[in-house]
C-alpha cells in the first residue's frame, strides 16, 4: 500500500545548480584523496572563516574531517563532554578534585568550510 501526499505542492526556496553540485562532489573527492595518506598526522587547519585549529587527523567521512585536539583548561568550556562526571560523590569537593580527565576531544570540521590543511 502506498501513501500519497494529496495536499498543495510545496514551494522550493533554494535548489543548487547541478554544475555546482558536481563541482562540490569533486572538491569532496579531492579532499579525501589529499587527506587519506595523512591520517594520524599532526596538522594545522584553517577554515574559510579564518579559524585555525591544530590537531591530529582522526578520520574522515563524506561530510566531516575529524580532528583530535588537546583542550587546555582555558578553552575547556568550549568543548563540553556530556559523559564527564565533575562531582565525585560524598565529600565533594574533596581532595584530588577535579579528577584528571582526558584532555583530547574530537572536533568535527565540515569539509566544505576548510580552506587549508598543512602538516606541522
Amino acid at each position: 500500500m502506498s501513501t500519497y501526499h494529496t495536499g498543495p505542492q510545496s514551494t522550493v526556496i533554494y535548489q543548487a545548480d547541478p554544475a555546482v553540485v558536481q563541482h562540490l562532489h569533486g572538491v569532496r573527492e579531492s579532499l579525501h584523496q589529499s587527506c587519506k595518506p595523512y591520517l594520524n598526522h599532526q596538522v594545522k587547519v584553517q577554515t574559510i572563516d579564518g579559524q585555525m585549529h591544530e590537531g591530529t587527523i582522526a578520520g574522515m567521512d563524506s561530510k566531516h574531517l575529524y580532528l583530535t585536539v588537546t583542550v587546555t583548561t582555558d578553552m575547556g568550556r568550549g568543548y563540553y563532554n556530556p559523559y564527564y562526571k565533575p562531582y565525585p560523590g560524598p565529600g565533594y569537593p574533596g581532595p584530588g578534585y577535579p579528577y584528571p580527565v582526558n584532555n583530547n576531544v574530537i572536533l568535527p570540521l565540515v569539509l566544505f568550510e576548510l580552506l587549508a590543511i598543512s602538516l606541522i
